[in-house]
């Protein structure tokens, strides 16, 4: 059989770090240039040359808590390229920690698009990093960067077309994961969807009944890469003023609000800190849409089974269901910067419909 071509690209994060002395303490440090990371990976990408035709490419060194959109938009369009022109049979992308499920629901909005009949994507991407460098004896970085090429070399197999991030011993769905841990190498778990695959002394397993394939997709790639801007976020607590939220507003340059709940999808509904007429206000009078996700893991924002939550729906409010928080952050920014939408009710739409899997489709 013919060696499968894939494009591993260096995104960054600690997998790749390397330490420095700095005010008298050792710390990790984004590395000037990819080389020696490439010459660490080595060994590992020499596995599979039986199989695989391995690319390595330098996107970045940095931190991922220095990425931004245009660092995802740079990753679209790379991936993009890599299928369509360069017909690579996969894309592995080492990424840090940090903001890794951010790049991987930015990935899938944007690589599957805003037709929910049809994905253009017909590649398996798969995403990974680590809790240590991978130069750190004992740690994860060596464990998952082989699983990565594993993981795409079953995603080949099975035809499966979809973004995934394998970590320690969990394949997930790339726009369902969520960062659990700073430390456990068990880090990224799927809070409101089931794994998609698992890695044991077998190999890796798949569950394709979870996932988009290439068969289903289009020949045509149609990307969404564009996101918005203007999108803040704040949790919720005990005595937020309303004034505070409608501040925001008012001021300007707000584009979209995400508010995270207490419960499922519950905010304040009474007494100096009611923040119903605030989301009344923000909605109707401003049009500047108010999102209602809840910041409690594998939670679901309904907001229907009780009146604290039903009440700010009904004054305007766009419910978010089982999105984890990151999705919905990704999901607001996409939907505002491909002009998806363009008003309250298109924003309580496009929230209960399924783009990429990052959602439970609501009727």
């Amino acid at each position: 059989m013919a060696k499968k071509k894939i494009l591993f690209l260096y995104n960054g994060g600690t997998i790749g770090q390397i330490t420095d002395l700095r005010d008298g303490q050792s710390i990790l440090v984004a590395p000037k240039d990819g080389k020696v990371f490439q010459e660490v990976c080595e060994p590992i990408l020499k596995k599979f040359k039986e199989s695989m035709e391995i690319d390595f490419e330098i996107v970045t060194t940095k931190d991922s808590t220095n990425m931004t959109p245009n660092d995802w938009e740079k990753l679209i369009f790379r991936i993009k390229k890599a299928q369509d022109e360069e017909k690579y049979d996969g894309v592995g992308i080492a990424h840090g920690t940090d903001t890794m499920t951010y790049t991987s629901t930015a990935l899938a909005l944007a690589l599957h698009g805003r037709n929910t009949e049809k994905s253009g994507l017909r590649i398996p991407v798969c995403i990974t990093g680590a809790q240590n460098p991978i130069y750190k004896q004992g740690g994860d970085g060596r464990f998952n960067l082989e699983n990565l090429f594993r993981t795409l070399e079953k995603s080949i197999e099975l035809g499966i077309a979809d973004v995934l991030i394998n970590f320690w011993d969990r394949v997930l769905l790339g726009c369902r994961t969520a960062k659990a841990s700073e430390k456990n190498f068990d880090a990224m778990h799927s809070p409101a969807y089931p794994n998609v695959g698992n890695i044991d002394a077998a190999g890796v397993n798949l569950n394709t009944s979870l996932l988009k394939l290439r068969k289903d997709a289009s020949e045509k790639m149609e990307i969404a890469p564009k996101f918005g801007r203007g999108i803040v976020s704040f949790e919720l607590a005990p005595g937020i003023e309303p004034s505070l939220i409608l501040g925001f507003i008012t001021g300007g340059g707000i584009s979209g609000m995400i508010l995270k709940s207490l419960g499922e999808g519950n905010v304040c509904s009474e007494g100096e800190f009611n923040l119903i007429p605030a989301i009344k206000q923000a909605t109707h009078e401003y049009m500047t849409p108010i999102f209602i996700t809840t910041k409690f893991t594998g939670g679901n924002a309904v907001a229907t089974h009780y009146e604290v939550g039903h009440e700010a729906i009904k004054a305007g409010a766009v419910a978010c269901y089982d999105h984890t928080d990151v999705a919905v952050d990704v999901k607001v920014r996409w939907l505002i910067g491909n002009g998806i939408c363009s008003n309250i009710e298109e924003f309580q739409k496009a929230m209960k419909t399924s783009y990429a899997g990052e959602v439970t489709p609501q009727k």
